[in-house]
């Protein structure tokens, strides 16, 4: 199926969403082409520069499923994915990304029902900036009511990608 959508792989920041992940196949084959296209020309240029584009690829892939065993493997297998690479990449993962990597499968691929409660799923939307940084966005699934009274969700702070799953007390 990823075979009819060519163009989707043309860069790392691709936004996919999973409406129904099961446990997580199909979101792993969308890590692993979108890992393949990682350049040191494109995505270098910094010292944990391979770290910072991984979680890139990652950040841009949202699923939901209904069961909450099927959100485990799917969470379970793309953190596989991962980890398969910095072993085959012989990469020394740094302190933050292990944390990190758990705090973006955790807000990105979520318990919920598509069909009758879209309105209470709520992603992160991370935007790349510079210094392997990321802007957070709360992003509802689908758009609230917009009436007199409704406030948008508030960004959350912007982030170094080691801090990501660093808990606040």
């Amino acid at each position: 199926m990823l075979d009819l959508i060519p163009e989707a792989f043309a860069g790392i920041d691709s936004r996919f969403l999973e409406p129904a992940c099961g446990n997580g196949n199909f979101l792993a084959a969308i890590l692993e082409r979108k890992i393949a296209i990682i350049t040191e020309t494109a995505h270098g240029g910094t010292d944990y520069w391979y770290e910072f584009a991984l979680l890139r690829c990652l950040v841009s892939i949202y699923a939901i499923d209904i069961n909450q065993q099927n959100v485990h493997e799917a969470r379970h297998r793309m953190r596989e994915v991962i980890d398969t690479v910095v072993t085959n990449r012989q990469i020394e993962p740094t302190v933050g990304f292990g944390g990190a990597v758990t705090a973006i499968l955790a807000s990105n691929i979520v318990l919920g029902d598509f069909l009758n409660t879209a309105a209470d799923i709520i992603f992160i939307e991370y935007k790349p900036l510079d210094g392997e940084r990321f802007a957070r966005i709360p992003s509802p699934l689908e758009a609230p009511d917009m009436d007199l009274f409704y406030v948008p969700p508030e960004p959350l702070a912007t982030v170094h990608y080691s801090q990501l799953g660093v808990q606040k007390a």
